[in-house]
């Protein structure tokens, strides 16, 4: 279990090579990791995870299989707080006994099911910023761009946006970066609304029609 603390910040992808050309990301010296990244989003036909902020995901990226568990937390400006647990799978299906009882709901195995996906492209720069005051931090820089799809719905969503998630240090230099990188780049925008929470508004826009 770790706490997850990052900022998530949305951008048109019109703007993303302007986002990309700006100062910061030019004394970056190392061209980024690129990852294809397909997750599953798992609950029960009548939402019990979502009603209690819980979310549970198998991600995909090459050949690794991880299951993803987070919790609820804080969220205000784009800022999010939530504890996370990641297990490595040797193959696609959820492993029920891996799930810590002592947050887990009363919800069985059988109830769960797959309920959108989210497929897309990760670029990754991981940064070590250090501020007037000496705060300093490793931070994993993460621009995303793909879809959100589920299973009977003609339409999907659209996943444009730049995570920065605090791996160590000071998370007062998170909120820094995150600032800097508004100043240079107006186009980019504090987010409180999480893919899987946008998934579920795919899903409910779904029910209506």
């Amino acid at each position: 279990m770790e706490h997850e603390i990052e900022i998530k910040l949305s951008i048109a992808q019109e703007s993303i090579e302007k986002l990309l050309s700006c100062a910061f990301f030019s004394q970056i010296a190392i061209a980024p990791i690129t990852k294809e990244l397909t997750n599953i989003y798992f609950d029960t036909n009548d939402w019990q995870l979502r009603a209690k902020k819980i979310a549970l995901r198998i991600r995909r990226s090459d050949e690794q299989y991880i299951q993803t568990l987070k919790t609820s937390g804080t969220s205000e400006q784009g800022l999010s707080k939530r504890l996370e647990w990641e297990w490595d799978l040797s193959d696609d299906q959820l492993d029920f006994t891996l799930l810590p009882l002592d947050v887990w709901p009363d919800v069985a195995a059988e109830e769960l099911v797959g309920q959108f996906t989210t497929t897309f492209t990760r670029q990754l720069w991981y940064v070590e910023h250090r501020t007037i005051d000496g705060a300093q931090a490793m931070i994993e820089i993460a621009l995303d761009q793909g879809h959100i799809s589920a299973q009977g719905c003609e339409q999907s969503l659209k996943i444009s946006e730049l995570e920065l998630e605090l791996k160590s240090g000071d998370a007062s230099v998170l909120v820094e970066v995150a600032s800097i990188l508004q100043q240079q780049c107006a186009a980019l925008t504090p987010s409180d609304v999480s893919k899987a929470a946008r998934g579920f508004e795919l899903l409910a826009s779904k029910s209506k029609h």
